[in-house]
Formats: C-alpha cells, sequence, structure tokens
C-alpha cells in the first residue's frame, strides 16, 4: 500500500498562501478532503492535487 504525504492546515494553508482560517473553511465546505486525527486536522496531498485540478479547469 502506497502512502501520501499528509500536510496540515498550516502547511496547506502556505501551500495555497491562504490563512489557517480559510483552510478550516474549506475543510467544513466539504471543499477540501481532510482526515482529522484527535484534534487535528490532515489533508492528503491527493486531496489538495484533486482541489486545484477541479478549481483550475
Amino acid at each position: 500500500m502506497m502512502y501520501d504525504e499528509i500536510l496540515t492546515i498550516k502547511e496547506t494553508a502556505v501551500l495555497f498562501k491562504t490563512t489557517r482560517q480559510q483552510v478550516r473553511k474549506m475543510i467544513a465546505n466539504e471543499e477540501l478532503p481532510a482526515v482529522k486525527v484527535g484534534r487535528e486536522w490532515r489533508i492528503p496531498s491527493a486531496s489538495i492535487r484533486m482541489f486545484i485540478e477541479e478549481n483550475l479547469a
């Protein structure tokens, strides 16, 4: 089984050049698939690629 890199909300915000609050809103609105690990959200890099591909078309 192959695993993708998993990013934190902060790392994702830096990648998207936005705020952590905006990333949390994207997760809450189900725009960006994420996994909750304990109390923290983690975003698989595959989810980020999918989001970019869907929104650049």
